[in-house]
């Protein structure tokens, strides 16, 4: 994100972009869309990022990038933990944080769709495939039903594809497999 009137980087974060550009919006005159982020509920929802974060998120990367099998194990145990836990928190509620759309579901929806066909693999990050989980699966389709604008927002064959292309040392070949495209992925849950 740049100011574009010194042309100073503001930041690459995508956790900080996603809360200015939602503060943005906000403050817009005309301003009917959602908020992701709503006034006094900041801790959270922080709170509620650091946790996917922590189990899911990074988990993943922990697992890919693991150096030693104790490593690796704790990292999939966590993700494992996640994934279990993500699926029976969305069995009570509409959205990982209550009853609204919030950046906890952005943020996670993002992880969700590069899982089965970038983590799972280059990673080795464990749980089987999104389908196997009922709730995470119809909270997908909800979100995609509800806002139909984040499938245009998925490019699955590039943000997947990036990481076979770009991680050589997990992938010598750089050999990309085929990945589906995001209408053909959330019809498959």
């Amino acid at each position: 994100l740049v100011d574009t009137e010194t042309g100073a980087i503001v930041t690459n974060e995508s956790n900080e972009i996603m809360i200015l550009l939602n503060d943005y919006a906000r403050r817009l005159p005309d301003h009917e869309s959602v908020d992701l982020r709503p006034i006094g509920r900041e801790e959270e929802l922080d709170n509620a990022t650091k946790h996917w974060f922590d189990l899911l998120w990074n988990g993943s990367y922990k697992c890919g990038f693991a150096t030693s099998q104790l490593a690796y194990d704790e990292a999939a145990a966590d993700v494992l933990k996640g994934l279990a836990e993500m699926n029976e928190v969305l069995a009570s509620r509409p959205y990982l944080v209550g009853q609204d759309v919030s950046e906890v579901d952005l943020k996670s929806f993002a992880w969700v769709t590069r899982h089965d066909y970038a983590y799972t693999v280059i990673f080795k990050s464990p749980g089987g495939r999104i389908a196997q989980y009922p709730h995470i699966s119809a909270w997908v389709k909800r979100l995609v039903n509800d806002y139909p604008k984040l499938l245009e927002s998925v490019d699955m064959e590039d943000a997947c594809g990036s990481y076979y292309r770009q991680l050589f040392m997990l992938n010598f070949g750089r050999v990309v497999p085929y990945i589906p495209n995001i209408h053909e992925w959330v019809a498959g849950l």
